[in-house]
């Protein structure tokens, strides 16, 4: 070998060695630890297109302008966020790889926006992955729950608290026989079995449990049956839309004297309102948390009407719940440090003490520890509503609201 061709051999490899350092020290800013420059990027599950697609897109309304908002202020230690998005249908066996393809695309976070089915899948790969997952309106208790909970949040209250408040509500009005219609999805089946035998354990006796496919476009057959048990009260439990609106509207034909009360999605699907008949939802209660004497859930609703336009309804507590995710979640990162690694974050969210939240009442708040990863603090986020005849939320509910500590 001559020593020009030597040379030009030593050079090559050189370079190549250069080539290959440099690669591997900048790597794609995930893997290498370095966040101190870029994007804060925050991972969102969303259903855009099953059955929690109403529920997704009021929370995702709230999420959109939490980011907005920070990052105009300039953003979190002068890092802007970025939200990156993945559907899952509201399907929970898609969901876990849903999540880990927001991880490899450098998600710190994840909002978990979808069924509480799909939260309650994705919790052994946030644990895998050592990456918090908050979900922004689900209520299963489980998701927050051991096993494989370290990394699982949640802010409503769980679905336990409503029951002991619609189970109080219940004896304060007097009604002891109550009949059930819901909905066939795996989100259901699990809310169910935790809401109704708080019901049962009260002294209240189920006296009619009827279910429906999403897909339902007659359901007289079950509300003919519900009619014969001649129960106290109806009680809807459903993911909403447009089944839900269903529900009522054969009710109202079949047993409209009878009170109905929903469990909470119904109060907070605005675009699905206009699918009811006159007066279906005419003093339907449901479990909403909004309030009319929470001045922070009034200065949310005029900053998301500034923003829709014609386009906005009204304030729900989907929406709500998601804007209040976003800021928590700013909190948790400046608590950790902007340079944290994502399971670091964890740990800034369990600092949070004491948040005043967009919903519930007045004063109401959110705390989270080590051994807490129920955000609520307390029963006041949970508001019973009515709505009027004319198919709107009207006022809280006068016969029976829960106590406030």
């Amino acid at each position: 070998m001559s020593r020009t061709h030597a040379a030009r051999c030593l050079s090559i490899v050189a370079t190549s060695l250069t080539l290959a350092v440099s690669i591997t020290a900048c790597g794609d800013g995930k893997d290498s630890g370095d966040s101190s420059s870029g994007d804060i990027v925050i991972g969102m599950v969303e259903d855009t297109s099953g059955g929690t697609a109403a529920t997704s897109a009021e929370a995702s309304t709230g999420i959109s302008l939490a980011i907005d908002e920070i990052n105009k202020a300039g953003g979190v230690g002068g890092r802007s966020l970025k939200l990156i998005r993945q559907n899952d249908g509201s399907q929970p066996s898609q969901t876990p790889a849903v999540v880990r393809k927001l991880v490899n695309d450098g998600a710190r976070v994840i909002i978990m926006n979808s069924s509480s089915a799909s939260a309650q899948q994705v919790k052994p790969v946030v644990e895998q992955e050592k990456i918090v997952a908050v979900s922004a309106t689900n209520i299963a208790t489980a998701i927050a729950e051991p096993p494989n909970n370290t990394f699982s949040f949640i802010l409503a209250n769980p679905i336990t608290d409503i029951g002991t408040v619609y189970a109080a509500a219940f004896e304060k009005i007097g009604v002891k026989r109550l009949a059930v219609i819901t909905d066939d999805s795996p989100t259901m089946a699990g809310l169910n079995k935790g809401l109704l035998p708080i019901f049962e354990k009260s002294g209240i006796t189920i006296v009619a449990n009827e279910k429906a496919p999403l897909n339902s476009t007659d359901v007289a057959p079950q509300l003919s049956r519900i009619a014969a048990a001649k129960p106290d009260a109806l009680f809807v439990s459903s993911l909403g839309g447009q089944l839900e609106v269903l529900f009522h509207n054969t009710a109202n034909q079949i047993m409209p004297d009878q009170p109905r009360i929903s469990l909470a999605s119904i109060g907070n699907q605005p675009d699905t309102w206009k699918l009811a008949k006159p007066g279906a939802f005419r003093q339907l209660v449901y479990a909403s948390a909004i309030s009319a004497d929470n001045t922070r859930s009034i200065e949310l609703g005029d900053k998301l009407k500034a923003k829709l336009g014609d386009k906005y309804l009204g304030l729900t507590a989907f929406a709500a719940q998601g804007y209040d995710t976003v800021h928590l979640l700013k909190q948790a990162i400046e608590k950790a440090g902007v340079d944290s690694s994502p399971a670091q974050v964890r740990g800034g969210l369990e600092q949070i003490s004491a948040f005043p939240a967009s919903w519930g009442r007045q004063g109401f708040t959110m705390s989270f520890t080590s051994t807490k990863h129920v955000g609520s603090d307390g029963l006041c986020g949970i508001v019973l509503r009515r709505f009027t005849e004319q198919n709107q939320p009207g006022d809280n509910w006068a016969d029976y609201q829960p106590q406030c500590s």
